[in-house]
């Protein structure tokens, strides 16, 4: 449901009511201005979506949250839906060695250095990481993700085996990063993990008390929306405002309509911000907006009749394990939240590798892959299974492979001086800051302050 807009002044449009688009507008009508999202679905949220079934909260994105992801949370309260959310339960994290799982503790290096199969020697190679992150703090600015350019000349991978070894790569870096953003260590940029391991000081991992599907929706109803609006591209219209043209989703009777606006920011996938945008984009935001590729994501619900875990229990799978899972998470039911009291669910979540390679399978097939992966690391669990819940996502989160922040770097220069030219376009999205609901968030802010002129950096 919409909230009409009554404030007068300019008008100002979001593309796209995912979270980034959702969080944009609220900024803007925040700042006093008369802000319209158009959405080409009939529901807001985009990837940000949770499915219910007989009391359970099924979620496509991995909903373990942390407390160093501060602007959801905030934002999370600004829309009033704290005490349904809020605080965030805690998670127990383990860690898959040769079958059983063995609780660890990653806040800090001494519980790192307990993590099954990394051994004396790997231990002690860990030792130099802090030195290192003292030494990279400049390029490692959360506000700012295009400082890391500097870091983003090698994968995790190859920095992995030269500074610390392949048992602590394989045990802790490549878990720790993969089962956050998908992906495999010897294509991902290393300058994703410093930024990330540097933002984590400390933090602890967390459930929101209800499905996080609650959010666009609360968002949405107290902002203009339109749903059923595809936009077919923005160019100039003279004057320095921009034109929209726009078209039902799906067909329609009418031709193209056309919409003019004093600025907009584009907060879709990047291929659907390159497409849109095409006659305004300069080469280096072509480069950028061109190059991002996006992870496949397959995702295995499972209801059990009962809990079997006492906590919420987060047990990553290293790749070296060979497993088709990237993660598992366990939790148990609690009245009035995620999960009927009594009852546990499990979400296996498999490998971006393996969901590229057997997406198309059937969904029987699927399945049936995956509880053969989930019985390895929880024997008999078969026989505590109420239903399962398959969920394929094509394009998950965007891969930050090596090279990505150089190009982001590039873009943003690229920005600063189109906005410098006069041009009230930006973009916001989780490929321009992190590939998380937390990247989503700080995206969309910067692009809200820049459009109202609130950015001097």
């Amino acid at each position: 449901m919409s909230a009409p807009r009554t404030r007068s002044g300019p008008q100002l449009v979001v593309v796209g009511a995912g979270l980034a688009g959702l969080v944009a507008a609220w900024r803007l009508q925040r700042a006093g201005r008369a802000v319209t999202v158009l959405e080409r679905e009939a529901a807001p949220g985009g990837r940000l979506q949770s499915e219910w079934r007989d009391g359970f909260t099924c979620e496509g994105g991995n909903p373990v949250l942390s407390t160093a992801d501060r602007r959801l949370r905030a934002w999370i309260e600004e829309i009033g839906l704290r005490d349904e959310l809020l605080p965030l339960r805690p998670v127990v994290t383990a860690q898959v060695r040769s079958g059983p799982q063995v609780v660890v503790d990653t806040r800090d290096w001494t519980g790192i250095a307990r993590i099954p199969g990394l051994g004396l020697p790997g231990a002690a190679r860990l030792l130099r990481l802090p030195r290192l992150l003292r030494r990279y703090g400049p390029a490692l600015d959360p506000e700012r993700p295009e400082r890391a350019a500097a870091l983003d000349d090698r994968s995790l991978a190859d920095f992995g085996r030269l500074y610390f070894g392949r048992r602590v790569l394989e045990r802790w870096m490549e878990p720790a990063a993969t089962t956050r953003f998908l992906g495999e260590a010897d294509q991902t940029s290393r300058a994703l993990f410093l930024r990330w391991l540097h933002a984590r000081d400390g933090a602890h991992l967390g459930l929101p008390r209800a499905g996080l599907g609650e959010v666009p929706r609360a968002a949405a109803a107290r902002l203009a929306v339109r749903y059923g609006v595809r936009v077919t591209r923005i160019e100039t219209a003279g004057g320095g405002r921009l034109r929209l043209g726009l078209r039902p989703q799906g067909g329609g009777p009418g031709g193209e309509r056309v919409r003019e606006a004093e600025g907009v920011v584009v907060a879709t996938s990047a291929e659907e911000a390159q497409r849109i945008a095409a006659p305004l984009l300069a080469p280096a935001e072509r480069d950028l907006l061109g190059a991002v590729r996006y992870l496949p994501s397959v995702v295995l619900h499972v209801a059990l009749r009962r809990p079997f875990h006492p906590h919420p229990l987060f047990v990553r799978v290293p790749h070296a394990e060979g497993s088709p899972l990237e993660s598992l998470l366990l939790e148990p039911g609690v009245a009035g939240e995620r999960v009927p009291a009594g009852r546990g669910l499990a979400r296996l979540q498999a490998t971006s590798a393996w969901s590229a390679a057997h997406y198309d399978l059937p969904a029987e097939t699927a399945e049936k892959e995956l509880l053969d992966a989930f019985d390895a690391l929880r024997p008999g669990a078969r026989g505590a299974i109420v239903f399962a819940l398959l969920q394929r996502v094509p394009r998950a989160l965007p891969h930050f492979a090596v090279g990505h922040y150089r190009a982001l770097a590039r873009f943003e220069r690229v920005q600063a001086d189109q906005r410098a030219a006069g041009r009230r376009l930006c973009f916001a999205g989780d490929y321009l800051a992190e590939p998380s609901f937390e990247g989503a968030v700080r995206s969309a802010e910067r692009a809200a302050e820049r459009l109202i002129g609130g950015d001097v950096g």
